[in-house]
Formats: C-alpha cells, structure tokens, sequence
C-alpha cells in the first residue's frame, strides 16, 4: 500500500473452523485515531490533538466503538476499531449516495438498478475504493461535492439562508473542504438574484453565521481548560500561507477574523518546509504544483477520462441547470484546493479533480436511456478500475489482463455511442 499503508492479519472462529483475513492499516494515522476512538477526550490532548479540527467526524467512530467494545466475540478478534470506523465510511457513504440519487431523481428515469449501478461507480471511484476501509475523512470530499450541488438545488431560492449557512458551518467540524460549500452557496445566490446593498448584506450575515458554530466549538474547548490545536495550520501551513499576502485591506481584516490569534501571528511565516518536495506556497508556485497533480491524476484515472471526453463528445447533454450547478461547484473547488500550499503525490487532485470525474460519471450514466450503452459503459468502469493501484505506488500505471478487458468494453461502448449519436442526428433531419 505504499508511504503509511500495510495490511494486518486477523483470525476468528466460528463452529470450531478458523478463518484468516487480511485488513489494511496505516501506521501514520491509526494509532491516533483509535485513541480517540476509545476516549473522545483524547482529541482534546496531545494523544488526539492534531484531528481537532474534525470532531464531528471522529464522534462517529466513537460512538460506535463504545457500542461495540462490550462484545467480546470482536475483543478477541482485536478488530474493534477497524469496525468501528468501517461502520462509519460505510453510513458515510449510504448517506451521500442517497442524496445523490434524490439529485438524480429530478432530472432523470432512476430504477433500483440504476441505483445499484450508481452505487458501484461511487465504490470503484479510487479515493473510496482505498479509503473505505481506512480512518481517514477522504469520502467526505465526495460528499462535500454531492451536498453542495443538493444545496443549490434545494435552498437557493429560500428567503432565509440563515439556517443553511449555520449547518454548512456545522459541517465545517467534519470536514474542512464544506467551506467550499459555503462559496459556492453565496456566490451563485449573489448572481441568481439581483446584486444589491440587501443581497450583499444577506450574503454577509450568511457568511458571519457559518463560523458560529466553529467560535463556539473553540470556546468549549477552552473553557473546559483545554488548548485549541489546529495541525493543518501549524505544522503544514495549508491554506494559511496565503494571508501573508494581506497585510492590509479587507484579505487582512478576514485573515484576523477567521484565524485563531496563534494562527493569526503565523501567517507571516514565508514557509513551512521549504526543503519538502511537497511544499509549494507562493503565487504562481501553487498553481503549478496543482496543475502537475492534475496531469498525474488523468494518467491515473485515464480510463474514466476517456469515458468522459467520449460522453461529451457524443452523448445527449446533461440537464442544463444540473450542468451549470456541476460546473460551478467543480472549478471553485479545484480553486480551493490549488490553495492548500502541500501537495503529497496525487491525493488532493483525486480529493478534487478525481471525484469531479467520479460525479460526472455517475451523472452520465443516469442519463443514458439505452440499456446496452448503460451496460458496456459499467463494464468498462468495472474493469478499468477493479484493480487500480494505489495512488502511492511508485508504478502509478500496472497494466493487468482487467485493463484489456476494460479496453475490449470501451471499443464496444464507442461503437453504440457513435451508433446512437448518428440515430439521434437522423432524427433532427
């Protein structure tokens, strides 16, 4: 698995047979999560500290590990904090596949196996695919995309957008990529409606709103007696490095209000690491690290990007609205993330880019009619990505006897595109 990630062995028995399986583990962020796991206070404590940031997420695990450490079948197995973070990904997933398909519902025809088949494009997408069965919160930059979109669908016309403001900050605490939620939400409002004194207050209150819950999260903790840690910030300066530009002006005033005071003082540090191939903190050097992730990222993910240069170039258009709120949410979210200043081999561009494609590909698939397309495009998803290495793996490309399956099922799929394609031309003349 590469870089943090191995596997351990584990045994269990059942009616006096044994049985041996193998799960993934990663030595750089298991110890610290299952220590939260066990004792949420940890997160509050040098034990746990640097996942502050994500409460909301960690509490999940928690709860469920509190739940199952009374079952001694899963004591002697020693798999319950694998468990319990499994359970998590796995209601983390059922929840944003279900808002997903409601999304879905609006434009197009869903049956049962639609949504079997949408379910196993999410799965074979490569950051839950490895992610799945991690502690890492990945699986919730996909989810972040899906509720932006269901957002903008469901709320933006609301005449208050107070409530929805106050909830994405929620959100925030489970995962920070939901500010991007947040800037999508305002600025398409902004635009939908008239731009006036009235909006821009709205959008300003709108904006105030969604950092209360994270002010009050931060006051609990000090009031409890407990230090505010924030890792991302202190120790890798993603995101922050970008305020040592604004040392007046409005980008200062907004670097003072969101900043905690010690994050505050930091921001004139000029780097972090500047020997770490994985820095890359100033303006254009940012964009350019990210753009170069975004090459790696296609080389990876060439067969869905295939599919999808093949989709637009031959099948009928996606629903206009669902486009446009598409569109919009994806380039501001790869703008937010050419900002994180740390760009480790290829995750971040599969956070961001990787799950656009993902999304795409599932709107895709919903909007086919024809039965055959629908099937050879799922085989061609199904074999092209079943056994995808490892983003870690220094051979990113492994060509296996899958992949000229895959290949086999693209040439088939081309052919009933462009067949249908010429039909649907016909029909026009």
């Amino acid at each position: 698995m590469f870089i943090c990630d191995d596997y351990n062995n584990y045994t269990f028995s059942i009616l006096e047979q044994s049985y041996n399986f193998a799960y993934p583990t990663s030595l750089c962020d298991d110890k610290v999560y299952y220590s939260i796991a066990e004792n949420f206070l940890n997160l509050f404590t040098e034990k746990g500290s640097q996942y502050q940031s994500r409460p909301l997420y960690v509490f999940l695990p928690f709860a469920i590990h509190s739940l199952f450490k009374n079952f001694s079948f899963l004591q002697e197995i020693g798999f319950i904090f694998e468990l319990s973070f499994l359970i998590s990904q796995f209601l983390i997933s059922v929840f944003t596949l279900n808002i997903l398909v409601n999304i879905l519902k609006k434009y197009y025809e869903i049956k049962n196996i639609d949504i079997f088949s949408i379910s196993l494009i999410y799965f074979m997408n490569p950051v839950q695919q490895f992610v799945m069965f991690t502690t890492s919160n990945g699986t919730l930059s996909f989810t972040m995309l899906v509720l932006t979109i269901y957002f903008l669908e469901k709320y933006l016309n609301d005449k208050n957008i107070i409530s929805i403001c106050f909830l994405i900050g929620i959100l925030f605490l489970a995962n920070r990529s939901f500010i991007v939620s947040l800037i999508v939400f305002l600025i398409i409002r902004l635009f939908t409606k008239k731009i006036n004194s009235r909006s821009l207050l709205e959008s300003f209150i709108g904006f105030i709103v969604f950092w209360i819950p994270i002010y009050i999260y931060r006051l609990i903790i000090r009031v409890n007696g407990f230090e505010i840690a924030d890792t991302n910030v202190v120790d890798y300066g993603q995101f922050i490095w970008v305020s040592k530009y604004f040392n007046s002006g409005i980008g200062f005033w907004a670097s003072k209000f969101i900043l905690s005071k010690d994050n505050f003082d930091l921001r004139l540090r000029t780097n972090w690491d500047s020997k770490d191939e994985w820095y890359c903190q100033s303006i254009p050097e940012n964009f350019i690290c990210y753009f170069e992730d975004l090459r790696l990222s296609s080389v990876y993910l060439f067969t869905p990007l295939i599919l999808i240069i093949l989709n637009i170039l031959f099948s009928k258009k996606l629903d206009k609205s669902l486009y446009k709120n598409f569109i919009i949410t994806s380039f501001i979210t790869m703008f937010f993330w050419s900002f994180i200043g740390w760009f480790p081999p290829l995750r971040f561009g599969l956070y961001s880019y990787g799950n656009i494609i993902a999304l795409l590909l599932i709107f895709y698939f919903s909007s086919f009619n024809n039965f055959y397309i629908k099937i050879t495009y799922l085989l061609t998803l199904l074999f092209g990505l079943l056994n995808i290495s490892h983003w870690n793996n220094p051979n990113l490309i492994e060509i296996t006897y899958l992949d000229n399956i895959s290949f086999v099922f693209l040439i088939v799929y081309l052919y009933l595109l462009f067949k249908n394609y010429r039909e649907r031309n016909n029909e026009k003349f």
